[in-house]
């Protein structure tokens, strides 16, 4: 799993904790004391005040006393409160076959085994829940999108895409919900299942724009790099304030080696954005190979301001201050780079 993908659902995951938890304190049963009350009452406290591992403690203890269906519905929604979204399903799955439709119980438990099924990567087995929870909670932007990531990492692109179109309004057909329906799949590596969607929506409006920028970024990062030049230049013409083209068409004339032509669109990606790194970089690079080391430092020390994590970054500028006749500089920076390497290396 990538980095970004984990960033997502631990995100989701936070977000899902933090309405279950407000969810829960509007079911009315909390009027008695956690001293006073039932266990059953007095787990849904712990778990409304986050205290799963009490609450968790408290069922089990009652299981020989309380009402089956409850403790294991409440167990369920404390250990999906702690994160552990496996037992979460264990106790779900039983306590759901006993819990009428229209009980609100049932509502919450669909929702938090979806939930804890999409969490757990069980992408399959998350559908049915979250989709029959979508259509109770229309709203849910959160529901929306883990049950369109399903339906991704089960390759079904056109219900991804279905539900991608209703979670940002536009219409299903339109050439919009394919180039929506792409990019989700592009962050989550389906490359080839998003350009085929990419073709889709040029062939509904070939004016759309960023869709020649995502086919033009693939095939970049494809090695194709001739194939990309022509479609960042076709985005260009239909989106002319759009930095990240001009970024890109850059970063592809450096690939060939074509520093001069590199140059201009990096400059003109600068200025319409001074805060991304990305062109800093490789417009220090090409002012590098052309031997302009002033305007190479320049353009390295602005992006090592804006990104001090950047090995590439610090790398060149220990390059360039190498060129320079400037050692002492230069293996700072290279020791900084050095650094940065191990540290990226040792990362999961």
């Amino acid at each position: 799993m990538n980095k970004l993908s984990i960033l997502v659902r631990a995100s989701f995951a936070y977000s899902l904790t933090a309405c279950f938890c407000l969810a829960l304190s509007f079911q009315g049963v909390l009027a008695q004391s956690v001293e006073t009350a039932q266990p059953v009452e007095q787990a849904r406290t712990l778990i409304d005040a986050g205290k799963a591992d009490e609450a968790i403690q408290l069922l089990n203890n009652a299981r020989n006393t309380a009402s089956a269906v409850d403790v294991g519905y409440l167990l369920g929604l404390a250990y999906h409160q702690k994160g552990d979204y496996a037992r979460a399903v264990e106790n779900l799955a039983i306590s759901i076959k006993k819990l009428p439709s229209k009980d609100e119980r049932y509502r919450r438990a669909i929702q938090v085994l979806g939930t804890s099924y999409y969490l757990l990567g069980q992408y399959s087995a998350a559908i049915s829940y979250l989709s029959e929870t979508s259509q109770l909670m229309p709203d849910s932007a959160e529901i929306m999108y883990a049950l369109a990531t399903c339906y991704v990492q089960t390759r079904n692109v056109t219900k991804s895409r279905e539900v991608f179109a209703r979670m940002y309004g536009v219409p299903e057909s339109a050439a919009a919900a394919y180039l929506l329906n792409a990019q989700m799949l592009v962050r989550q590596q389906f490359e080839q299942l998003a350009e085929q969607e990419l073709k889709e929506a040029l062939s509904r409006d070939p004016k759309l724009p960023q869709v020649n920028f995502l086919l033009g970024e693939m095939a970049i990062f494809h090695a194709d790099i001739d194939r990309g030049i022509d479609f960042l230049k076709k985005e260009i013409e239909l989106n002319p304030a759009f930095a990240m083209a001009y970024y890109w068409l850059g970063e592809a004339y450096s690939r060939q080696l074509k520093w001069d032509q590199a140059i201009a669109p990096l400059q003109k990606s600068i200025w319409l954005n001074p805060y991304f790194s990305g062109p800093y970089i490789v417009l220090g690079k090409a002012y590098m190979k052309k031997g302009n080391l002033e305007n190479a430092e320049l353009m390295l020390r602005r992006s090592t301001q804006m990104d001090p994590s950047n090995f590439s970054a610090h790398h060149l500028l220990a390059q360039v201050l190498q060129r320079a006749d400037r050692q002492e500089e230069a293996k700072r920076e290279f020791d900084m780079a050095e650094r940065l390497r191990s540290i990226t290396d040792k990362e999961p």
